[in-house]
């Protein structure tokens, strides 16, 4: 491979030039097209000398990517044509390396070896260009800019490695735990009011979702009560810093559900703590509503008010077990209407309604029923 890299290192520029144009416009001169093809050149050796000295390789590759990262961010190239890149110029080397492998009678299992590993590193590499990119921008914006930078990288679960010092960069110190707050604007609601976030809170108010993160939602989110007619905030819940990503997840799907009246009537702030059951029920509508499609499939047949009347009745059912005059209490009935009402039931559903299962399945139908009026 040594004796390659010349040759993969010019295959790798003129890749780069053919696929991504954004890299073209950069090496206008053939000095910096020389140049170009000099530090892939040097980047492969770097990566063959590092060969069987894998702790050490690791945190060396990924330090060179990080510094990519920060170069291709002061140039003014895009995130996205710097890790484009990693992909193109990986597939040329990979070519090399399976030419190499097979004249030198490699056997198919050492190649899958070689495979898996080049590919598991076009991740990891990624990766690390993009927190050195975020860190070039950290390092080149303003404290504000900083702040938006930083928790954008966060929700989008781009969390650096050396999160602490981007957040030192930032001007700021993240705390164990936090909960990330998603707002949603209604048809017609007024610009998100200024004057509601305090100051200490990183926030990003602009853009086309609002949105922040707090170590102490409740103090820190008492003015949001004041939110104007058409807003929700959603209060996902409180993760470790790392995993803020997943609480703006959930905070957004509270915030839309919310929006469309499925979490009941919970006001402009909603704390996702208090909705886990239905947040949970609710996760993927398709696949609940083809589960009461095909669980309910008994009740069909059955119009109008009475198939309310024994939908209601299925569901006290599954979820207490309870005999008819039990169930006349919870659903104010008479013992003997609700004995009519099982009789029927047993016809519909047979030996499902002993099944622990089946009633697990029927009680998410009904319920999904209700909420979604299915």
């Amino acid at each position: 491979m040594r004796l390659r890299a010349p040759g993969i290192a010019l295959a790798c520029i003129e890749a780069l030039e053919r696929e991504i144009p954004e890299y073209a416009e950069k090496w206008l001169t053939p000095a910096q097209r020389a140049a170009a093809v000099e530090s892939a050149r040097r980047a492969i050796e770097r990566d063959v000398g590092r060969l069987g000295v894998t702790e050490t390789h690791q945190a060396a590759r990924l330090a060179d990517f990080r510094h990519r990262g920060r170069l291709a961010c002061r140039r003014g190239l895009s995130r996205e044509s710097v890790q484009a890149a990693v992909r193109v110029a990986n597939r040329v080397v990979w070519r090399e390396i399976a030419d190499a492998a097979r004249e030198c009678g490699c056997s198919a299992d050492v190649l899958y070896q070689l495979a898996e590993g080049m590919f598991a590193d076009v991740e990891t590499s990624m990766a690390a260009i993009a927190e050195g990119y975020t860190a070039a921008e950290l390092a080149a914006s303003g404290d504000g800019q900083r702040h938006r930078a930083l928790l954008r990288a966060l929700i989008d679960g781009r969390v650096p490695a050396d999160v602490d010092g981007f957040a030192a960069a930032a001007g700021l110190t993240l705390p164990d735990r936090v909960a990330v707050v998603a707002f949603r604007a209604g048809p017609g609601a007024p610009d998100f009011p200024a004057g509601l976030i305090p100051a200490h809170v990183l926030a990003d108010p602009g853009g086309p979702g609002p949105v922040l993160l707090s170590a102490d939602p409740e103090t820190d989110l008492a003015g949001l009560g004041r939110l104007p007619r058409g807003w929700i905030a959603a209060v996902g819940p409180r993760v470790g810093f790392a995993e803020a990503a997943e609480s703006y997840r959930i905070a957004l799907r509270a915030a839309e559900l919310a929006e469309r009246g499925l979490l009941g009537g919970t006001g402009p702030v909603v704390w996702c703590r208090e909705h886990v059951t239905k947040l949970l029920l609710l996760a993927d509508e398709f696949l609940l509503a083809r589960l009461a499609e095909q669980t309910l499939a008994p009740l069909a047949g059955v119009g109008g008010h009475r198939r309310e009347q024994l939908a209601d009745t299925l569901l006290a059912l599954v979820r207490t077990r309870g005999s008819a005059p039990e169930l006349g209490r919870q659903l104010d009935l008479h013992p003997q209407t609700v004995r009519g009402r099982l009789k029927k039931l047993g016809e519909l559903f047979g030996d499902r309604l002993e099944d622990p299962d089946e009633r697990l399945r029927l009680e998410l139908s009904l319920l999904a029923e209700k909420t979604l009026a299915i």
